[in-house]
């Protein structure tokens, strides 16, 4: 088990705080490492060689995630504080700084805060600043248009966007939204890892 950090939009961070996202997907890296890359492929069809491919990312090569991983949400943040609102943020907490000093842009709902403060990039929130983090429960590895209707939803689908639309099509306008390189869209169907987990509230070292 380890403790890490991971990024998400405010969009989907209000998902998770709203019980709506126990799943989210990211690239494999390098998928070219697995499988049959030479050409010398042993298996009769497509879809042995793309089980085989999955089974060596998941079996050896290291995943970035693992089961009883824990996964402390990194978020667009800031300080209001006048002392630590500019600057680099502390690598340690300060003992002045307490809970209604930090700002999270995505549930702010004082006009003036979001208009005047300082907000500062999610790969840069330090882990005691985080509120969220995810305990980690399946990792798998499998190709994009996999995705179920029912993984879709658990990918953050809000409940007023179910009625008459596809979550399959919800996804692929989100992930298509976030991944625009060649070889990353959804028409490209690229391999990702599948992360499933349990959301839990506060700091991950509480």
């Amino acid at each position: 088990m380890i403790t890490k950090g991971i990024i998400f939009s405010d969009a989907m961070v209000r998902a998770l705080l709203d019980g709506r996202k126990t799943q989210t997907r990211r690239l494999l890296r390098n998928p070219e490492f697995f499988g049959c890359p030479t050409g010398d492929c042993p298996h009769n069809t497509q879809a042995e060689c793309n089980a085989a491919m999955a089974a060596l990312a998941r079996d050896i090569y290291a995943m970035p995630y693992q089961p009883e991983d824990r996964l402390y949400v990194r978020e667009c943040w800031g300080m209001n504080h006048y002392e630590y609102e500019r600057g680099k943020a502390p690598k340690v907490r300060p003992a002045d700084l307490d809970d209604t000093h930090l700002s999270y842009r995505a549930t702010e709902d004082d006009c003036e805060i979001r208009n005047e403060l300082r907000y500062r990039p999610s790969i840069h929130m330090p882990r005691w600043a985080s509120r969220i983090w995810l305990d980690v429960e399946d990792v798998r590895v499998e190709q994009l248009q996999r995705i179920s209707e029912a993984d879709a939803i658990a990918e953050g689908l809000a409940g007023v966007q179910l009625e008459g639309m596809d979550p399959r099509c919800w996804y692929r306008d989100l992930w298509d939204n976030l991944h625009k390189v060649e070889g990353t869209t959804w028409a490209d169907n690229p391999w990702v890892i599948a992360v499933t987990f349990d959301v839990q509230l506060g700091n991950v070292d509480e």
